[in-house]
């Protein structure tokens, strides 16, 4: 990566702009407006925090309609459509005198981010990077956390000094600043289009035209076996990702402090972002299987950990290690994606392995909650995620068994 040049670094530079304005800020930053949109309207702070819910199912549909209309041609179009489209319906939610107007505006704004974040991103890294394929998409990715915690003081303050309306506000002129280098620098999907390489092309042949691509993709076959186990990792990986916002209620449950729980959060937030670039330098030099199965055995001790600990500083040490899974259902399903299926099919399949992923996220962010209530407890979600991860080395075993070009 140091070797990169301006353009390759240029790209990855949009890169990291889009990841942390349609994830970072529509997802991460949202917390920060429940409390102070429930006092107003004087409704139940699950009902303000719906607004999260439907802003990452409309974003994962967004993602399944960039499929089909992204080309060389709609690439800027696009961009500055969904851009404004973020930014002004943002920008609206200051103007709402109740929820269900939010709600609609919700709409908008995941379907808008939809067409940028991931789906967009890891189709363009796919172009541009041939080596180091994966820690670019680590670092693109790391890049949601990271704009979280960068932005969330700001937002805070924000609120705090001039009201939850102008935070919206402050939010929509972010969106704009932070897609700008992509709207203005990304040449094209695709560096050949441009009469460009990829970063760490070693000949022409490496080189092929997108034309040739296209027909190497409709002459293979997409093996509908692996798509399943591929979707079994998206849903089990992404479910994971729903348990730490009940990170505070584990440490209240077991009576401790309340800053106990946030010093869990915190750390699992820096796990997040420090664990995506770390997955993405392993995958480029011990492979994807090799990596994903390490990372989930990591997360499994620090479920372990959470089951049957009670000190402090233990669980902050499970938080961390739990905080891995962001990494496993954001860059680990892209490359095993691309390993499973290849380039030529990596636009047909990952689209709907994401859109299983955003909603498993979206699902158990409640059935943990609901968990919690039949048993009085987090014992039973907690084995349920042990048996997911160990579903999740079983599914990897498997689709490398099958597609052994990928390990």
């Amino acid at each position: 990566m140091l070797r990169m040049s301006g353009r390759h670094l240029l790209v990855l530079v949009s890169m990291c702009g889009l990841i942390a304005s349609g994830i970072g800020l529509v997802t991460n930053v949202s917390g920060l407006f429940f409390s102070p949109i429930a006092e107003e309207f004087g409704i139940l702070k699950g009902s303000a925090s719906l607004m999260l819910t439907i802003c990452n199912i409309s974003l994962a549909f967004g993602g399944m309609m960039v499929a089909r209309v992204l080309s060389e041609r709609t690439l800027r179009p696009m961009l500055i459509g969904a851009t404004a489209a973020l930014a002004c319906s943002t920008a609206a939610l200051s103007l709402c005198t109740g929820i269900v107007p939010m709600y609609a505006l919700c709409v908008v704004r995941g379907l808008s981010a939809g067409f940028f974040t991931f789906v967009f991103v890891t189709t363009v890294l796919n172009g541009w990077f041939v080596s180091s394929i994966g820690l670019a998409t680590s670092i693109a990715m790391g890049c949601s956390g990271l704009a979280g915690a960068l932005f969330s003081p700001v937002i805070n303050g924000v609120i705090t000094s001039m009201g939850w309306r102008t935070g919206f506000v402050v939010l929509g002129a972010l969106t704009v600043a932070l897609n700008l280098p992509a709207i203005l620098f990304l040449p094209s999907v695709d560096p050949r289009s441009a009469g460009l390489t990829a970063f760490g092309s070693e000949d022409a042949a490496a080189d092929a035209t997108p034309a040739q691509d296209d027909q190497a993709g409709a002459a293979a076959p997409i093996n509908l076996v692996v798509m399943a186990a591929v979707i079994v990792y998206a849903l089990f990986g992404s479910a994971a990702t729903a348990l730490p916002q009940h990170f505070p209620g584990i440490a209240e449950h077991y009576a401790l402090d309340a800053a106990v729980g946030a010093s869990m959060l915190s750390f699992c937030m820096i796990a997040n972002t420090g664990g995506k670039v770390a997955l993405g330098a392993l995958i480029d030099r011990l492979g994807t299987k090799v990596s994903v199965v390490l990372y989930t055995i990591l997360i499994a001790i620090g479920t372990a950990m959470m089951l049957v600990m009670r000190a402090p500083q233990a669980l902050v040490v499970a938080a961390a290690l739990f905080g891995l899974c962001y990494s496993l259902a954001t860059v680990g399903i892209s490359m095993v994606t691309r390993d499973a299926f290849g380039l030529a099919n990596y636009g047909r399949t990952y689209p709907t392995i994401s859109l299983v992923g955003n909603m498993a996220n979206a699902v158990f962010s409640s059935v943990v909650g609901f968990m919690y209530d039949f048993s009085g407890g987090y014992a039973l979600a907690l084995v349920m995620f042990l048996a997911m991860l160990a579903g999740i080395v079983a599914v990897v075993m498997f689709v490398y068994g099958r597609r052994p070009q990928g390990a």
